[in-house]
């Protein structure tokens, strides 16, 4: 066949040939009606690669598209996307878009989640504006997917297409979207067969490098800048078979751009932060939970890691192994947790999955982690997602866990569970979790009833539990509208739950109405009431606690974009000697600015305020504000320079970031970040950092 250049021209030489299908469907704002706009896409394959071409027509005075980083084009921007799942039963698969102006994005989604953007592999796209829309072409080698040894491959495909039409997200499907028929891929009918297939074993070696210099102040208030420093680290991907080994030695698993800040002001847990290291990108799906049991941000300062998984039509399984230098634990308690890091630890974690089909299945997962200073957590767990019928549908989880603390003096605490403090004392217990859920969808209604449980010795040392000690029931019921008029959809929706300790004791019991409007001018409406008629607080009791939130989004073109949102009503202070119900306003807005396809501004407010209802004094009161300006060079590298102010503790950063990726592992990043405090009105540099980093993915496939 003839040679298929990646430019986005769809030329007839090129694609002659080819197997074609039409995305025929509208499934949002209309319910699978028909799709207004003409959507063509063309399949080829050879030995090496497989190859989709979109022709994107009509619509173009609308069209919204920009020149964005990798990942960068999921919203706010036309793009198609074709799906590949290629065991064909539903249990994930892997999705490679492109926008019409080149920038592409590729993700992996789970039967019932949602599409993970941090998920990378190699491939190739591009599009281009044409005299009937737009044109896409993508090009897949076979070694960024993962497919049964079977001879021929049949791949089960399905095709999507976002856009504005007439300035009103839109969006095809090859394929009906049937709601309680299974997960979207699983209703899609179009099977690609591949005969010779030849599967390339992958061998990739990706050595790194990171400089940074530090500078901060002393306690005698003198700057202080250590000595350059760098460190070289390696990892690699190996295939043998359809057994796949990924290491890394030494990594430099420092965050280069900041987490987004949190207000904490008023919160007795630890807060949880995305995951984004690309180590942990492979294999995540191995790793769900709805009871939170593994979060690799748990890993925090590995001297190395490794991971071996296998992905069978019927039996899949996954291993992890890890040394961390520095160990965060994470000691959850009544309400309230408490955290430590800790010296060097051993982590394990194992993952077995059965897989049926329409992504339904059952797994069991295993962690363990020692710690030098002694003592253990582990965790065994079983889950499973069934569809019971066309309407109902069912999950579980129960998971044991056996605890034997370290002795250290980093966490010191007066208070205590029923059996055991919360300090790290040596002490040994176990615990229990629980899910439960029944659910049922139609075109409209979707019902819902959940139940959780932690038991007081529940702990999982590589997850994310933060509270114990709790039992939560929940039963939601919703109605959903969808349209072609001026409201184009909406949904109102009632739940109530109910909360206690597993002494019986009501730690909760909330009732809440939501109600959500899209209309066609772009603009989306959000309001919610919930009433708590009872709560308690580490023993302190609360009644009628009424709050109201109020949300409004207007996104108009590509350019610009707003969110407001305004929370008022009843908030208990939680982080006084007693507390107390006061009065609560929260408000937020953010957005951004387009002003070129290259330049873009965002900002980020956040107000929080509690007072007391009889003297009007405030608990806490303060807000965090960002602003981000982004110069997309193209779609590989960018210039970002970010400036914070947190309110609450008086203090801000600047951070200036380079960073260039041509593909999904290489990226070099070059920036520097400046740390100030308000020192009584006088702004003075606390410490500041530059730091490079740079990988490069070697391939010997």
């Amino acid at each position: 066949m003839a040679s298929i250049a990646i430019d986005g021209d769809v030329a007839e030489d090129e694609w002659k040939g080819a197997v074609e299908y039409e995305l025929l469907y509208e499934i949002e704002p209309s319910y699978n009606g028909p799709a207004e706009h003409k959507t063509i896409a063309l399949v080829k394959h050879d030995s090496e690669y497989i190859y989709f071409a979109f022709k994107a027509f009509g619509n173009k005075e609308y069209i919204r598209a920009s020149i964005r980083s990798r990942d960068g084009i999921a919203w706010s921007n036309d793009n198609v996307v074709v799906a590949i799942d290629t065991y064909g039963d539903g249990r994930y698969f892997i999705g490679f878009s492109s926008n019409p102006l080149g920038s592409i994005w590729d993700f992996k989604r789970e039967a019932y989640g949602e599409p993970d953007s941090s998920y990378n592999v190699e491939f190739e796209g591009y599009g281009q504006l044409t005299d009937y829309g737009y044109s896409v072409e993508l090009k897949v080698p076979y070694t960024s997917l993962i497919f049964p040894e079977t001879n021929p491959q049949k791949w089960k495909l399905m095709f999507y297409r976002k856009l504005y039409n007439k300035g009103i997200e839109t969006k095809y499907l090859s394929n009906k979207d049937i709601e309680g028929a299974g997960c979207r891929i699983c209703q899609s009918e179009i099977f690609y067969s591949l005969n010779n297939v030849v599967k390339k074993q992958k061998k990739r070696l990706i050595p790194t490098i990171t400089a940074n210099s530090f500078s901060q102040r002393n306690a005698a208030g003198e700057m202080i800048t250590d000595s350059p420093s760098a460190e070289l680290s390696l990892g690699g991907y190996y295939e043998i078979g359809n057994n796949n080994l990924e290491f890394t030695l030494n990594p430099d698993f420092s965050q280069v751009e900041a987490d987004e800040s949190q207000v904490d002001v008023n919160s007795t847990t630890a807060l949880r932060f995305q995951e984004r290291r690309i180590f942990f990108n492979e294999g995540r799906d191995f790793l769900g939970s709805d009871l939170s049991t593994i979060y690799t941000r748990a890993i925090n300062d590995p001297t190395y890691a490794l991971k071996f998984f296998n992905r069978g039509e019927k039996h899949s399984y996954y291993f992890l192994d890890a040394e961390d230098d520095q160990t965060v634990l994470i000691v959850p308690g009544n309400q309230r947790s408490y955290s430590a890091i800790l010296g060097k630890s051993h982590a394990n974690i194992f993952s077995y999955k059965y897989n049926l089909d329409r992504g339904q299945g059952l797994s069991f997962q295993a962690t363990n982690r020692n710690y030098d200073e002694g003592g253990y957590g582990r965790l065994y767990s079983a889950s499973g997602g069934f569809i019971i019928d066309d309407k109902y549908g069912t999950s579980f989880e129960v998971v044991h866990s056996d605890t034997e603390e370290p002795v250290s003096d980093l966490i010191s605490t007066n208070n205590q569970a029923k059996n055991y403090t919360y300090n790290l004392d040596g002490e040994s217990f176990t615990g229990s979790a629980a899910h439960f859920a029944l659910y049922r969808s139609t075109e409209n209604w979707f019902t819902t009833f959940s139940h959780k449980n932690k038991s007081p010795g529940y702990r999982s040392d590589l997850g994310f539990t933060t509270e114990n000690n709790w039992k939560r029931n929940n039963l939601s019921h919703t109605y959903r509208y969808r349209s072609t008029g001026f409201l184009r959809s909406g949904s109102a929706s009632v739940s109530t739950g109910i909360l206690t300790n597993f002494d019986g004791n009501i730690l909760d019991q909330e009732f809440e109405i939501k109600f959500n409007a899209d209309f066609s001018n772009q603009i989306s409406v959000d309001i919610n009431a919930e009433t708590t008629t009872k709560a308690r607080f580490e023993g302190y009791s609360f009644t009628d606690i009424q709050t109201q939130r109020y949300g409004i989004r207007y996104n108009p073109s590509q350019t610009f974009f707003l969110r407001f949102s305004y929370d008022t009503g009843d908030g208990i202070a939680r982080n006084v000697s007693v507390p107390e119900l006061g009065n609560r306003v929260n408000y937020s807005f953010r957005g951004y600015y387009q002003f070129t396809d290259n330049f873009r501004i965002n900002f980020n407010y956040r107000y929080n305020e509690l007072k007391n209802k009889l003297t009007s004094e405030d608990y806490f009161s303060g807000y965090i504000s960002s602003l981000r300006g982004t110069y997309q060079f193209n779609r590989d590298s960018f210039l970002r320079v970010r400036h914070e102010y947190n309110d609450f503790n008086d203090n801000a950063f600047t951070q200036v970031l380079f960073q260039w990726q041509p593909n999904s592992a290489t990226i070099f990043y070059l920036g520097g970040t400046i740390n100030r405090e308000d020192i009584d009105g006088t702004w003075e540099t606390e410490g500041s950092q530059i730091y490079m980093k740079f990988q490069y993915l070697l391939n010997y496939d």
